[in-house]
């Protein structure tokens, strides 16, 4: 029967404009709401291929696919028939069909992301040096700095520079503040100061820190070393800390043989309420006792390690089962020769103008916090009555 008007008992039909519907579907398949055309098997396997392949390091899974694809407005459908699984009646879900495809074709991406599966070792090849100051490794340690201690806004960043081929320990600082390339930067003039001899390269990590210190070893090499030849014997490189083994692998050893009773003893001042962090003059008083007592016990800590037997490695390159101090004083007589770099006194205070003159004095970044805001004199009387109580029951 004839129905012009187009009522039936579903109502009247209001459809929206073309726009808004074609507009409105493709927001529901970016949702992952269901089709009823199915795409073919073919075309399915062919998307998950051309979306997998980009990801060389095989790090994402069929669940990350499978969304990668709907956001492109491809839908993977669920499969009756699978010719992955190469089984009739297999009724398995989009996800699985999409995991089904990378087992085939990208099966070593799963190994690579099975949960608790190690990282690749880092390959590891022999160290080599043609002699001191060859290769000079610097770096921060911040295992009783601020962040460790938790103990307020105090702590103990530390230096330190260690020679490759000696594995002579050149200077261990303790610093008010190691991550700023100012701070850095002095502290490199105060190295060259102290020793005053410059590596032929200075061996970093890549932290921000370490501009100004890659500058000064740069002009260094520009001014004093002209004859040696910057593209086989760089001034300076940057490495990841990883890499920078004959500085990391130190700071295990100083952790472990000095760095963890220290740090149980300053740790006493916080469980034992000697120490109140929101007290302003504990904080000044902290800073003004613990920096030296610091400093003296890493600078018995370097007379050992720069006076002890290295192990005996006796395919090693360098010299092995040798006294670090020896080998820097006779470097011939371990088949070395000495690769230093002599730096003027007067070059040194001109680098540590320049660096003034650019970034503010050595004080505004290495003098430790009471020194700048109250001085020395106005800690006289409170030490008295706190400081053998800190020193006490700090260190015994």
């Amino acid at each position: 029967m004839p129905n012009p008007g187009g009522k039936n008992g579903y109502g009247t039909k209001d459809y929206p404009p073309d726009d808004v519907l074609q507009e409105t579907l493709l927001r529901y398949v970016k949702h992952g709401l269901k089709q009823g055309q199915k795409l073919p098997i073919e075309e399915a396997i062919q998307a998950i291929i051309d979306e997998v392949e980009p990801d060389v390091t095989q790090s994402n899974g069929p669940r990350y696919v499978k969304s990668k694809l709907k956001d492109k407005l491809i839908l993977v459908p669920r499969q009756e028939f699978s010719s992955i699984l190469n089984t009739v009646g297999v009724d398995i879900s989009a996800r699985d069909f999409v995991r089904e495809v990378m087992l085939e074709h990208f099966g070593d991406g799963f190994n690579i992301r099975y949960p608790g599966k190690r990282k690749a070792t880092i390959v590891r090849q022999a160290l080599s040096a043609i002699g001191p100051f060859h290769e000079v490794s610097a770096n921060g340690h911040e295992k009783l700095a601020a962040q460790a201690l938790k103990m307020g806004n105090v702590g103990f960043p530390i230096y330190a520079w260690k020679d490759k081929w000696t594995a002579y320990l050149l200077k261990i600082v303790v610093v008010p503040d190691c991550r700023t390339a100012g701070a850095v930067g002095h502290l490199y003039l105060d190295f060259l100061e102290e020793i005053g001899i410059a590596p032929i390269q200075l061996n970093t990590d890549k932290g921000s820190e370490t501009g100004w210190q890659y500058a000064i070893q740069t002009a260094i090499r520009d001014s004093f070393a002209r004859n040696i030849d910057p593209n086989i014997y760089p001034a300076a490189i940057f490495l990841k800390s990883v890499h920078n083994t004959i500085i990391e692998a130190f700071w295990r050893w100083l952790h472990e043989k000095w760095g963890l009773n220290m740090r149980e003893h300053i740790l006493r001042g916080k469980s034992e309420h000697i120490y109140v962090a929101e007290v302003p003059f504990h904080r000044d008083l902290f800073n003004w006792i613990f920096p030296p007592l610091l400093q003296a016990q890493l600078d018995d800590f370097r007379i050992y390690w720069n006076q002890h037997t290295i192990c005996s490695q006796p395919e090693k390159d360098m010299p092995s089962g040798h006294v670090p101090a020896d080998a820097l004083e006779h470097p011939g007589l371990f088949g070395g020769i000495d690769c230093g770099i002599r730096v003027p006194k007067n070059a040194i205070q001109e680098f540590r103008d320049a660096l003034t003159e650019e970034v503010g004095p050595r004080e505004s970044f290495l003098a430790w916090r009471y020194v700048r805001q109250v001085g020395d004199s106005s800690l006289t009387c409170p030490l008295i009555i706190w400081g053998p109580i800190f020193v006490k029951k700090f260190v015994g």
